[in-house]
């Protein structure tokens, strides 16, 4: 008996990682390129994502991810991004690519770190700061690349 009290008491404290997510994500932050050995920055376009991870691992938590992107503000743009999420503790480390299908073209790839604070059963408020580096496509110059880094907020929806 003693032992199924103790089990009970331990179930209440420990936090299985989730199955599944959905996440809400904007982000907004600094564009840098470079020409001819000068460097110039432009606040970068506000990136709006909805993506779905699906976990793959247990332990360490490890999951797929893979979504839609838009592009708003000084310009316009719609792609999707892919990738693999590691949680490890209250650190939240995801890197994957991205592409940018219309009306231009960018592949690129992407980096992020943050954290998550549980705000309700099934939902969490994150942050991430997110570096994104394009290198290839038809909104870039021949021979550059563009990076980004953002400040990222999201709303993430999940179920153990």
């Amino acid at each position: 008996m003693r032992t199924l009290l103790c089990l009970v008491a331990l179930g209440g404290v420990a936090r299985a990682e989730s199955l599944w997510e959905a996440d809400l994500r904007a982000g907004y932050g600094v564009a840098m390129s470079g020409t001819q050995g000068t460097m110039s920055a432009r606040p970068s376009p506000l990136t709006l994502e909805a993506t779905g991870a699906i976990a793959v691992n247990e332990e360490p938590a490890v999951s797929g991810y893979a979504g839609a992107l838009v592009e708003t503000l000084d310009r316009s743009g719609v792609g999707t991004v892919f990738g693999a999420r590691l949680i490890e503790g209250p650190l939240r480390l995801a890197g994957g690519g991205t592409w940018i299908f219309a009306p231009y073209t960018l592949w690129g790839a992407t980096a992020s770190a943050g954290t998550c604070w549980r705000v309700a059963r099934g939902a969490q408020l994150c942050t991430d700061a997110q570096l994104t580096a394009y290198f290839a496509g038809t909104d870039l110059v021949k021979g550059h690349a563009v990076t980004q880094a953002q400040l990222v907020i999201g709303v993430a929806i999940d179920a153990p």
